[in-house]
């Protein structure tokens, strides 16, 4: 890698100049999408005015009575911040570990760069629940408990009291989908399988498996990322509307990074050790089986008394 060639450029894609007018460029899909995943992005085309302009048909006007509106419009930005803080962590890894004579190394960039990027994606499914609840007309409460993730019941005296009740960010998306946009997910399709392949590995470094030791490569990373943002643009593409302004901004940085990527592996510290030899590890319990698990006074002592 070209380290300042990719430094360069890097910082122009994730912090564009503007224009003669002041104005930033305006984000389209790259043609990879269109190219690799078959996506029709027509409906860019066909519109007069870009989404997010002051007359685009979908910005409204908002009152000043809607507070929950405003408490949304001030973390408006927040989903797309953690997305593109993810991608800059992963652009770090590279850069840093460029020239490196391995291409292993220690959990240090990967696991974090996952967790960031999928509470981008909850992120996201959390703010349009909200803005759905706060602005469409009528959405039945038992959907909008479920979105909010919360529970309506009677207690032993009788009275009505709300409780917080998991529902997996998946359910939720596909609900808010179908309320949102009057559109039923299909789970079968691979995009959405993918999503579901996202989020088991973002749940194996949120709720390790400790008894499952595993390494992950940059590609499984990149592959990783690309799932989580095609969720977004997929349905994007076939609802003819950009369901988060910026992703195909995102997404530019994104295959930036794929086209730069070298392959590298991060593991724990131990991962490649045989251990099929006596060792010595930590262990600060009490009431230790000491005929199995001795201590170096322990051993020595015992195999004193053997040799007498």
């Amino acid at each position: 890698m070209d380290v300042p060639s990719f430094i360069e450029d890097w910082q122009a894609l994730v912090r564009p100049e503007p224009d003669e007018d002041g104005f930033l460029p305006r984000e389209y899909p790259i043609p990879r999408l269109s190219l690799v995943h078959g996506l029709d992005f027509a409906y860019l085309e066909r519109e007069d005015t870009w989404e997010g302009s002051s007359v685009h048909r979908y910005t409204r006007l908002c009152p000043k009575s809607k507070d929950a509106v405003h408490v949304l419009t001030r973390n408006k930005d927040v989903p797309e911040r953690l997305f593109e803080s993810a991608l800059r962590l992963f652009a770090d890894s590279m850069v840093l570990r460029t020239g490196e004579s391995t291409k292993v190394g220690e959990l240090r960039y990967y696991p974090p760069v996952i967790l960031t990027f999928w509470s981008g994606f909850e992120t996201f499914v959390r703010r349009a629940s909200e803005l759905l609840i706060a602005t469409v007309k009528a959405v039945p409460e038992p959907v909008a408990n479920f979105l909010q993730e919360r529970e309506v019941y009677v207690s032993s005296n009788g009275a009505i009291k709300e409780r917080g009740r998991f529902q997996s960010v998946l359910d939720r998306y596909a609900l808010l989908l179908q309320y949102g946009y009057v559109w039923q997910v299909d789970k079968g399709n691979k995009y959405w399988q993918r999503l579901v392949a996202a989020k088991t590995l973002r749940d194996y470094y949120t709720h390790l498996d400790i008894t499952e030791p595993r390494a992950i490569t940059a590609a499984e990373v990149l592959e990783f990322l690309e799932s989580v943002l095609l969720a977004i643009i997929w349905p994007s593409a076939v609802l003819k509307r950009t369901l988060l302004l910026g992703i195909f901004r995102l997404y530019e940085q994104w295959d930036f990074l794929r086209e730069a990527l070298e392959p590298f592996t991060e593991q724990p510290f131990f991962y490649d050790w045989a251990l099929k030899d006596e060792y010595l590890f930590h262990c600060d319990f009490e009431n230790v089986d000491e005929d199995t698990f001795p201590n170096m006074d322990q051993r020595l002592a015992r195999s004193q008394a053997k040799g007498r």
